[in-house]
């Protein structure tokens, strides 16, 4: 049997109570855990109001050459998810240290996701994962709408060009 219930939600909210009433109707038991797309894994404050906004905080929070593996992978990324092989970032940053170089500058990366305060998630394995990129143990890949907010921020000037 299905209730019909009326809520009243603030319109700066709406967006936010439909992501996360959706979750709730797909018996996803966290409420911040990841939204399923067709393209793929998305952190559910990728499709906020504030993602932009985050973005920008997570950008100022990683080194350059940390913002080079995921500015690679954002320009190369449209309209799905794409895999990316880590020999193939190395070659395409020109890191000396190949795969071992990129999984470093990446290391570096998750810490600064925390530090940023980005969300982590509970992966279907029971792990923690924030999902900025994801990692199959041999391929990294990211999603079309975390490579859009990333764009952005590569850009000189960020999300206030």
């Amino acid at each position: 049997m299905i209730i019909p219930i009326t809520v009243h939600v603030p319109e700066r909210r709406v967006e936010d109570f439909y992501i996360r009433f959706g979750e709730f109707l797909a018996d996803v038991p966290d409420p911040d855990a990841p939204t399923q797309l067709p393209s793929g894994i998305v952190p559910s404050w990728v499709v906020t109001d504030q993602a932009q906004t985050i973005a920008a905080t997570l950008w100022k929070e990683i080194s350059g050459p940390g913002q080079s593996v995921l500015r690679y992978m954002a320009r190369a990324i449209e309209g799905e998810s794409r895999h990316f092989l880590p020999d193939e970032i190395a070659d395409g940053i020109g890191h000396p240290k190949g795969k071992a170089g990129v999984a470093g500058l990446l290391g570096g990366v998750g810490k600064a996701i925390r530090r940023a305060g980005l969300p982590v998630y509970t992966t279907p394995r029971g792990n923690s994962w924030h999902y900025v990129w994801d990692w199959d143990g041999e391929r990294y890949s990211m999603t079309p709408e975390v490579a859009k907010l990333l764009r952005r921020e590569a850009q000189p000037g960020g999300s206030a060009a």
